[in-house]
């Protein structure tokens, strides 16, 4: 089979964002479309997608675009997505050993969450997670800690895409789900009830970087259909001093 032909229009793309430097922060419609030449109609449109994206950004007293925090958590991901599974597996290694439960880090992505490590004991059974699968960011503990801190635009777009039923207690109202995000950023950590998964029950906290972002979560996945409040604190006191553990290390 012949090699098909990269899309111009992606290729266009990557080269305007690779056109930002640390020596040219920021560049015009004008300039970039010297600089690459291709018209300005044809950069503003490209520019127009990047900054729909947040992967550029516009000075609003310039006039001209710099990277944006899409550009931003892009490489940030690539910078420490390695160094964050490396740090954290020994880290959630301990609290498996301790609970004899499933312990993961997982990050947000589009509305879902994507488990980067999981330990989990050899006899335990039940939980549906593996590494680099997705899940529904409404449905779980791990998913609700990192929905609660996106923005409004994006909550509002995980809200309008629906929210599948996985079991009868899955969230899938729009306002009940908005009331826990508010919970969740008042308490500081989330729960699942079996929510994804009947008989599984979930608990997690955001992982911070050094400058506060909040850039995955831990969570436990209990292989119980119902967890009392002292047990839920129980796990959210160790998950929490993880969490601190690994910023302290990536920092």
């Amino acid at each position: 089979m012949a090699q098909k032909e990269p899309l111009s229009s992606v290729n266009n793309a990557i080269r305007i964002l690779r056109e930002f430097t640390l020596a040219d922060k920021e560049l015009g419609i004008t300039e970039l479309s010297k600089r690459l030449g291709l018209a300005k109609s044809t950069i503003f449109r490209l520019v127009s997608t990047l900054h729909g994206n947040n992967l550029v950004e516009k000075n609003k007293y310039t006039h001209k675009y710099h990277l944006g925090i899409g550009s931003f958590e892009l490489g940030f991901a690539v910078y420490h997505g390695n160094e964050l599974r490396s740090i954290a597996a020994p880290l959630l290694n301990k609290l498996m050993t301790t609970y004899r439960e499933a312990v993961h880090l997982g990050v947000y992505d589009r509305g879902e969450v994507v488990f980067l490590c999981k330990m989990v004991p050899d006899d335990h059974h039940g939980t549906v997670s593996k590494i680099g699968k997705r899940i529904p960011s409404h449905c779980t503990a791990s998913g609700k800690v990192l929905l609660a801190v996106q923005a409004e635009q994006e909550i509002s777009r995980v809200i309008e895409q629906g929210l599948d039923r996985h079991t009868h207690k899955t969230i899938t109202s729009g306002e009940a789900l908005l009331e826990q995000l508010r919970e969740v950023r008042k308490s500081g950590y989330s729960t699942g009830m079996s929510e994804y998964k009947d008989g599984i029950c979930s608990i997690a906290v955001p992982v911070h970087s050094s400058t506060g972002l909040v850039i995955a979560a831990v969570s436990f996945a209990v292989t119980k259909s119902y967890l009392y409040p002292v047990q839920v604190q129980n796990y959210v006191k160790d998950l929490k001093t993880c969490s601190r553990l690994i910023t302290e290390r990536l920092s």
